[in-house]
């Protein structure tokens, strides 16, 4: 395989993924791959993100215009980078919107990043996984311009963006886009939120399952258990909104989420 070919296999790539290709044909020295990537990058055929992380340029274009997968490219700003959030309401197709910031799981020291006017934030996992060695459960891959990219599942997003409306765009932006979710592994989501331990979270599920369990077929027995695992003492949704209880959730609500006011405008 030559270098061009290469670079049509990987419209992302780090400088190891070509320090190895470089070394399957028999070039294993470290200047090699540098003075490779130098010149490439002077011609504008690649174009660097951050140090050790490189993009290829389209056909025709230049790395200063060439169109960009940030997805993607956040996916490999970090070794065990797994997309979430927001980023994985995109990946997933579920988003209402596109952001200008995207969001990664990794537990690697990583510093957030602005790129060509978008920023690529690092999230460090939840404590309580972290301490339970599960750090990365509940993930997949979807392809991205013929790339394997990890991304938490969509019973992980749902689960992490109610828990982190601030890194989904908000209450009501994560709302609209996890309606538009056809279909869920319910136990999976129950696993999940077991595993989180956190009583407010297993409210907010629960609210947002009771909610929608018409669309997602939600039986009874999986709101029963979440409601087991809610807090025994009234919490705000968002205190600074305020809001409404919603029965059944010791959950204080703001109005528009439980009237989903959105539906009515749309």
């Amino acid at each position: 395989m030559a270098i061009l070919d290469f670079f049509a296999l990987h419209p992302v790539f780090s400088r190891g993924e070509f320090a190895r290709f470089l070394a399957s044909r028999g070039a294993a020295s470290t200047q090699t791959a540098d003075s490779h990537l130098t010149r490439y990058l002077a011609a504008g055929r690649i174009g660097r993100v951050k140090r050790g992380v490189y993009f290829v340029s389209g056909p025709g274009e230049t790395a200063q215009k060439t169109s960009l997968d940030y997805p993607l490219i956040a996916s490999r700003l970090a070794p065990d980078a797994v997309l979430a959030y927001h980023t994985a309401l995109e990946a997933h197709g579920h988003a209402q919107s596109l952001f200008e910031s995207l969001f990664f799981l990794t537990e690697t020291k990583v510093k957030p990043l602005t790129f060509r006017g978008r920023r690529l934030v690092p999230v460090v996992p939840p404590a309580a996984l972290r301490r339970k060695k599960k750090a990365f459960v509940l993930c997949t891959e979807v392809e991205r311009r013929g790339l394997p990219c990890r991304v938490t599942t969509l019973e992980r997003t749902l689960v992490d963006v109610l828990d982190r409306p601030d890194l989904a765009g908000g209450l009501e932006e994560t709302w609209r886009s996890l309606a538009g979710i056809p279909l869920l592994d319910l136990d999976l989501i129950l696993s999940y939120v077991r595993l989180r331990g956190e009583a407010t979270l297993a409210a907010k599920v629960g609210l947002f399952l009771e909610q929608f369990r018409d669309t997602l077929r939600v039986p009874e027995r999986v709101l029963t258990r979440l409601r087991h695992l809610r807090p025994q003492q009234p919490h705000y949704l968002d205190r600074q909104l305020g809001g409404e209880m919603a029965p059944g959730w010791n959950l204080i609500v703001p109005v528009p989420i439980l009237a989903r006011e959105w539906e009515a405008a749309a």
